[in-house]
């Protein structure tokens, strides 16, 4: 069967050449395709390194001065004793896990403090994110460690003034990939050359949402001064799974006699699971206008194929007519058919591989940020997927015409050539 394939396809290289051509140009741009979709199926699958269920924002108002309950000539003491005594009320909520201030620190937040960050002679560039927070934070959204600490333990660490930093601090400018031989070592922070704070341990990256890659997934967690939190801007709370039922209506119910401390009262209580869906709105649209616009092209492209191949059959009726009168059964005939057709592809698809990789080394491909512009398991796995598409629409484009060629009878096809 190869011996005449080949045989059949050297006897056509006219035909054949420009077949050829046509199936390398579409075999690069639905590599593009597949690739982009490879892109952004992979980063939505990577572990975001904290959770989101259960969990609440609070936000917190102060009585306005001309209010008839506003209590004047308060100490400035109390602009972080009502805040301590708020939180720690509600941390003796029976349905409350954890509570925490931080400042520009949440997951989904999208007004965030940074700068850069030096261990030793290694330096970050570009932007990572600072999280100001308080140790129960790293418990409200079950931050872990690399080394399998909970967030219980690395709460206990946070409260001795250590620093947190993720595990791919230094990966974008250094290719390290392993933080841990800096634990114990001091970090300076956003240009001060004086002031460090020793790493206590190493958590597991923190993505910025689910479809950031890049310098906004890194970040150093800090421990909040004792007085800092009477500036923060963020109270994140953890609710306990059985008791999370109605939680936004019997905690504002119960606020203005139970959670009102001086002039501070709440003021609003979102839950994350709606934060996150406001934040990635714009996100999701747009991958999904990508997704249309690659189906798109994916119908045009199969289209284009199946004409092609349907074209090609229907012009060889005569050629499936003689081979039938001469023995040849509709199983020989059909694999003859598919068979050059799969050739055709097999013989180009080295040549569009080459420029794929060429592709990719000018870096017009979608950025992925383990394998920067491309890796040969990304590059092997889309040349895969885009053969195993081609192969289906070229057996599409062939078996519905060659079928019906197989259907007339032989004599008849050959009087009407």
């Amino acid at each position: 069967m190869s011996q005449k394939l080949l045989k059949q396809i050297r006897n056509e290289w006219r035909s054949n050449i420009w077949l050829c051509v046509e199936l390398l140009v579409v075999s690069v741009v639905l590599w593009y395709i597949v690739d982009c979709c490879y892109v952004m199926y992979t980063v939505k699958q990577w572990p975001l390194g904290f959770n989101v269920e259960h969990c609440y924002k609070i936000d917190l108002g102060t009585v306005n001065e001309a209010s008839p309950e506003f209590i004047k000539d308060l100490p400035e003491e109390h602009l972080w004793d009502d805040r301590t005594e708020l939180i720690e009320r509600l941390r003796k909520r029976p349905e409350i896990e954890a509570a925490a201030f931080s400042r520009n620190s949440h997951p989904y937040q999208g007004s965030n403090s940074g700068g850069d960050f030096t261990i030793d002679t290694l330096k970050t560039s570009g932007y990572t994110i600072l999280r100001i927070i308080q140790p129960d934070f790293l418990r409200v959204f079950r931050i872990g460690g690399v080394n399998g600490e909970t967030p219980e333990e690395l709460a206990d660490i946070m409260r001795e003034r250590c620093a947190i930093p993720s595990q791919n601090l230094f990966a974008l400018d250094f290719n390290i990939y392993d933080m841990r031989p800096y634990v114990g070592k001091d970090m300076y922070m956003l240009g001060d050359t004086i002031n460090s704070i020793k790493v206590g341990a190493v958590a597991n990256v923190m993505r910025y949402n689910d479809y950031m890659q890049g310098q906004m997934n890194r970040s150093v967690f800090v421990p909040m001064g004792p007085r800092e939190h009477a500036w923060s801007n963020e109270l994140v709370v953890r609710v306990r799974e059985n008791m999370d039922h109605d939680f936004i209506e019997n905690l504002t119910a119960d606020a203005p006699k139970q959670l009102r401390v001086g002039n501070l009262f709440i003021s609003r209580i979102r839950s994350f699971d709606d934060i996150r869906d406001n934040v990635l709105l714009n996100s999701e649209r747009t991958n999904t206008q990508y997704m249309i616009g690659m189906a798109f092209l994916l119908v045009n492209i199969f289209l284009g194929l199946l004409g092609t191949f349907w074209f090609r059959t229907q012009q060889r009726v005569s050629d499936v007519a003689v081979r039938m009168v001469n023995g040849a059964t509709r199983s020989d005939i059909f694999r003859l058919l598919v068979g050059e057709g799969l050739l055709l592809l097999t013989i180009v698809t080295p040549l569009a591989v080459i420029i794929d990789a060429n592709i990719a080394h000018m870096e017009l491909t979608n950025f992925l940020e383990t394998s920067s512009f491309i890796s040969f398991s990304r590059m092997l796995t889309c040349a895969g997927i885009t053969y195993a598409l081609m192969a289906l629409m070229i057996i599409g484009g062939i078996s519905l015409p060659a079928s019906r060629a197989m259907r007339i009878a032989p004599a008849e096809a050959l009087r009407s050539e």
